[in-house]
């Protein structure tokens, strides 16, 4: 037994060596260089901030583009998304493109959100300055245009908005900005 442990190990540090000449003389590290980017079709990306531990945010896109230097993924289009906490999904989402950043972050130009509960359909809008942020750590949005709508709702538009996620904690407004709302009333018998 103790010969075959032997031979065994000899084998084992062989099958090593010869591994690691082949990636030395195959150039493994320059066939890495020139790609960056790592490319998958039809995914499902799951995203579990370190900030909010109690969430989880999926997402289904044809393209997901990882670019190794910066450690951002580029998710393109998203069509199907949402963010579940303790496995009740809160809002849906989608969006024509969406960057995950390294600290886990979301970055969009366009992010249409329809909260489940409320029923209510969020459309959130970059300006030319700024994108839309979903901040993690703050456990908020920050919106440069949002536009809110829903059945029975009516509508409202705000610039300059910092939310929640929930959109209970909801700031908008400042110098030079616009806000108005447009509710549906109910006539009485």
């Amino acid at each position: 037994m103790a010969r075959w442990l032997r031979y065994g190990g000899f084998a084992f540090l062989g099958v090593v060596v010869v591994l690691v000449a082949l990636a030395v003389l195959t150039g493994g590290q320059e066939a890495v260089e020139g790609d960056d980017r790592i490319v998958l079709e039809s995914a499902s990306v799951r995203l579990f901030p370190r900030s909010d531990p109690e969430a989880v945010w999926q997402f289904e896109a044809p393209v997901v583009r990882y670019d190794l230097a910066s450690s951002e993924a580029s998710l393109e289009p998203v069509r199907e998304g949402s963010r579940s906490v303790g496995g009740r999904v809160d809002f849906r989402l989608s969006a024509p493109s969406i960057t995950v950043r390294s600290n886990d972050d979301l970055r969009a130009n366009t992010l249409n959100v329809f909260l489940v509960e409320d029923d209510l359909n969020v459309d959130l809008r970059a300006s030319d300055e700024r994108q839309v942020l979903v901040d993690h750590r703050a456990g908020r949005f920050e919106v440069p245009s949002l536009r809110m709508h829903g059945e029975g709702f009516g509508e409202s538009r705000y610039e300059d908005v910092t939310t929640n996620f929930d959109f209970t904690e909801f700031e908008a407004g400042g110098p030079g900005t616009v806000g108005f709302s447009r509710f549906e009333v109910e006539e009485a018998p």
